[in-house]
Parts: C-alpha cells; sequence; structure tokens
C-alpha cells in the first residue's frame, strides 16, 4: 500500500506540474501531438524506404552479385558517372581499386569488369504482388526476372542494369537507417519537453530548441537530396541512353518528397511553435528562480556557463549514440564489414563509450552543480576519452568513407562532436570559476524550492464567495521524485 500510495502521489505531482498553467500544458499537449505527428510521418517514410530497399535487395541478390561490390558515384561538370569498387577507395595502396563501369552518353557498350562477376548462387523470392527469379547466364552472371502476379507481366534486368541498381540499392538502405534514427529522435525530443516540465528545467528547454533547430535544418536538406537522387537515376538508370532504361523509381520519389514536405512544414511550424512556448517556459521558470533569491553579477555569469554544461550533455547524450549505432551497423551490415580489419577493436571502442556515457552525463550533471573539483577533473578526463578516441577513428580509411559516403551520418558524427567539444570547454570554464557562490546559490535556492513545497500533498482546500467561483488552493512537492532536483528543479 505505501508503494501504492507513493506512486499515486508522483503520479498527482507530475499532473500537476504539466497542468500548472496554460503555457506548461500546451507546451505538454503540443510535445505530444507532434512526436505523434512526426513518429508517423517518419513511420510511412520509412515505410516507402524499406518497400523499395527489399526490392534492389532481391534484384541485387539474384543477380548473384558480390557482397563486396559497391558503386560510387559522380556528377561533377554535368558528368553522370558510376564506377564499381570491390574496396574501400582510400584503403587501396596500389591506386584506385574502383573501375569505371558507366557515364552518361557514353557510345561503347556498357561491360562488367571479370572481378566482379558473381560467385554465388541465389533462390528465387516472393514479395507482394511480385515473383523475382533468376536466370544464369554462362559467363556466371544471371538475368534477373520481375514477374507480376496480378498480371503475369515480366520484366527482365541484364546483368549490367542489376550492377547499376547497387547505386539505389545503397543509398535506400542508408535511408532506412536515417528513419529509424528520426523516429528514435522523436521520442527523445518529447521525453525532454516532459522532463523539462517535471524538473522545471531551463537546460532541457534550451536543448529542445536547439534540438528543434537542428532537425529542421536536416529535413530542409534532406528534401533537397531526394529531389537530387531524383535527377541522378534519371541519368544513370531511367534514361534511354543507360544500361537499364527502366522507370523503377518514380512512384517513390513522388511518395518519398510529398511526404518529405509536409515534414518541413510540420517541423518549420513546430519549430516556431516551439520558441514561443519555450520562451514563455523559460520566463516563468526563470522569474520563479530569481524571484527568490537575488544572485549577484557574478553568480549570474557562472549561471548561465551552467546552462550551457547542461545543455551541452543533454544535446550530446542522445547525438553521441546515435553516432555510434549508425557506426556499428555499417560494421556489421554495410559493404565495408568485408574491408574493415579491425572489426573488434571498433566493437570495443563502441562498448566502452556506451558504459561510461551513463556515468559520464551523471559526473557533469553533479560536479557542476556542487562544485566538486575531482569529480569535474573525472568528468573533463572522459569528455577529453571521447574526443580523442573519436577523432583517432579519423585515422581508419573506413571510417573516413563512411563519413564522407552518407551525410546523415557525417551530420550526426560532426554534430555530436560539436556538443562534446562546448560540453568540454564549458565545464572547464566552469572549473576555473568554482568558489565565487554558484554552489551556495544554488544550494540556497534549493532550501527555498524545499520550503515552499511540502514534503506530500496538502489535501485542497475549495472556498466559495458570492462575487467569485470556487477558488483552489494545493501546495505541491516533487523533492521526494526529483533525483536530480540538485542539478535542475527551478534553475536547471
Amino acid at each position: 500500500m505505501r508503494l501504492t500510495h507513493r506512486v499515486w502521489q508522483i503520479a498527482n505531482a507530475v499532473y500537476l506540474r504539466i497542468t500548472l498553467n496554460w503555457v506548461t500544458l500546451s507546451f505538454f499537449v503540443f510535445s505530444f501531438l507532434y512526436c505523434f505527428a512526426q513518429g508517423l510521418l517518419q513511420s510511412f517514410l520509412y515505410n516507402a524506404d524499406n518497400s523499395w530497399s527489399a526490392l534492389t535487395s532481391d534484384i541485387v541478390a539474384h543477380a548473384q552479385i558480390n557482397s563486396t561490390v559497391f558503386t560510387q558515384y559522380t556528377g561533377r561538370h554535368g558528368t553522370y558517372r558510376l564506377d564499381l569498387c570491390n574496396q574501400v577507395p582510400l584503403l587501396s595502396a596500389s591506386g584506385d581499386p574502383c573501375v569505371h563501369f558507366f557515364t552518361e552518353g557514353q557510345s561503347e557498350p556498357v561491360t562488367i569488369p571479370s572481378r566482379f562477376l558473381p560467385s554465388s548462387d541465389q533462390r528465387d523470392a516472393t514479395l507482394p504482388d511480385l515473383r523475382i527469379s533468376s536466370q544464369p547466364r554462362p559467363d556466371g552472371s544471371s538475368d534477373v526476372v520481375l514477374s507480376s502476379t496480378v498480371n503475369n507481366m515480366s520484366i527482365t534486368i541484364d546483368p549490367v542494369c542489376s550492377y547499376t541498381l547497387l547505386y539505389p540499392h545503397a543509398k535506400l538502405s542508408q535511408a532506412r537507417r536515417e528513419d529509424q534514427s528520426l523516429i528514435a529522435y522523436q521520442f527523445w525530443l518529447f521525453g525532454l519537453a516532459v522532463f523539462a516540465l517535471v524538473f522545471e528545467s531551463i537546460p532541457h528547454t534550451l536543448a529542445l530548441v536547439i534540438a528543434r533547430v537542428t532537425i529542421t535544418g536536416w529535413s530542409t536538406y534532406s528534401l533537397w537530396r531526394s529531389t537530387n537522387i531524383d535527377d541522378r537515376l534519371h541519368h544513370v538508370i531511367q534514361n534511354a541512353d543507360t544500361p537499364c532504361h527502366l522507370n523503377l523509381f518514380s512512384g517513390y520519389f513522388d511518395k518519398r518528397i510529398k511526404l518529405q514536405i509536409a515534414d518541413l512544414v510540420l517541423h518549420c511550424t513546430a519549430l516556431f511553435i516551439s520558441i514561443f512556448l519555450s520562451w514563455r517556459l523559460y520566463l516563468i521558470y526563470r522569474t520563479h528562480t530569481f524571484s527568490r533569491v537575488g544572485p549577484p553579477k557574478n553568480v549570474l555569469r557562472m549561471y548561465r556557463y551552467f546552462l550551457a554544461v547542461l545543455v551541452s550533455i543533454q544535446l550530446s547524450l542522445f547525438i553521441l549514440v546515435t553516432a555510434l549505432a549508425l557506426w556499428v551497423d555499417q560494421l556489421l551490415h554495410g559493404p565495408i564489414r568485408k574491408f574493415s580489419s579491425r572489426t573488434p577493436v571498433y566493437g570495443a571502442t563502441f562498448i566502452l563509450t556506451a558504459v561510461m556515457l551513463i556515468p559520464w552525463l551523471t559526473m557533469g550533471w553533479f560536479s557542476v552543480r556542487r562544485e566538486w573539483r575531482k569529480l569535474t577533473w573525472a568528468f573533463l578526463g572522459t569528455s577529453c576519452f571521447f574526443i580523442f578516441t573519436w577523432m583517432m577513428m579519423f585515422c581508419s580509411p573506413v571510417y573516413r568513407f563512411t563519413f564522407i559516403d552518407w551525410p546523415f551520418f557525417g551530420c550526426v558524427t560532426g554534430t555530436s562532436f560539436v556538443s562534446l567539444i562546448f560540453s568540454t570547454v564549458f565545464m572547464f570554464i566552469c572549473l576555473r570559476n568554482y568558489g565565487e557562490g554558484l554552489a551556495q546559490w544554488l544550494y540556497v535556492e534549493d532550501a527555498f524550492w524545499e520550503d515552499e513545497f511540502e514534503a506530500d500533498l496538502i489535501p485542497t482546500q475549495v472556498t466559495e464567495t458570492p462575487h467569485t467561483s470556487k477558488s483552489l488552493t494545493l501546495t505541491l512537492s516533487l523533492s521526494h521524485l526529483d533525483p536530480f532536483k540538485d542539478n535542475v528543479g527551478a534553475v536547471a
């Protein structure tokens, strides 16, 4: 019963924090609806990417193309060209491991270099309304036959076309990973919003705004990139002088671009609403904080650095985890898995970083709040380890190739580095200014906070007068549910 009573108290406390006024309630409802709408849109995008990725995967598999073969695209100065590679270009010590395959408008017939010919057999497969089968050729390659199970029509894809489809196959595989990451991103944003409300956290509110600005920027770029890839595929797959001359992706891009336009409109609208509500929330929490104990100017300056540390840590956590997950996924499932000779080392680095993330977050949160120098040095040491370790990853040609070839991975990795560096720099600034009164001011502020909120919910008292409606007086405490109250409260 005591546990049930405590859970009920916590639930009531959270409810009252969320419904404190129209700003907090609007902030929560908006965050929930935004998470739901964005999650739904990203799910539709994932469904489209997954469907066409499954199609290209089966075509490539039935063409019996070696898993080590991939394409490199060049589209500079109006020249649309595909090269075939069986090694990461940055790894080869004996020259470029890629061989010219096709250039738009070339007069010579397109042929497959002998070292890229297949060496394995594949079985037939069936997709919804589509049956895929292979017809072996004497040279070891295979034609792929797409047969409709609805109207018995069929299309034969020759080996040259199948090799050309390696390029969209790679891009679709990357798009699926991006969709999965962005779906998780929406839940992370909603979690930040709830945390900001429940703990009256200014850092979480600021981190939420920065995160929305970042995702809006990526959504803008992603829409342009989809139109750009559509144009590329016209030049290397769809046009009459291409090896395929096959209109395979028009339905895909029509659907994806429409969804991305809706996604961008929603992001932009949500960004402006979020900025407005976050600003009102910031004013409420800031006024509540400084009205109790007005800090001197030097403490106010330190307080800004304190906020910068917590914001940077919040942003680093999810983005760094995402960057690590994308890198490990490429090592396990991407074409580079065949070329990486240090996969166990990369895996150990990933595990070590993942294990250290939560302690790193906790050290940063409590050390800057309470001005614990030893814990602060431990945080700085861990931060420097993260930065140094993942900067050393650029010594790996496989990592550099993935960073350059996959814009989403490059963007997430770059953002994680920036947030890590910011959190380290601002923490060092805070360390240099320990002892100037910030910890004492935050302690006094906490004392006022605990004095204002009792340990339990005080029963409500309802009064009525002839001239007013019912007035409701509540006193609420969240001190028993705030494990991080020392770092957030009304100040954080």
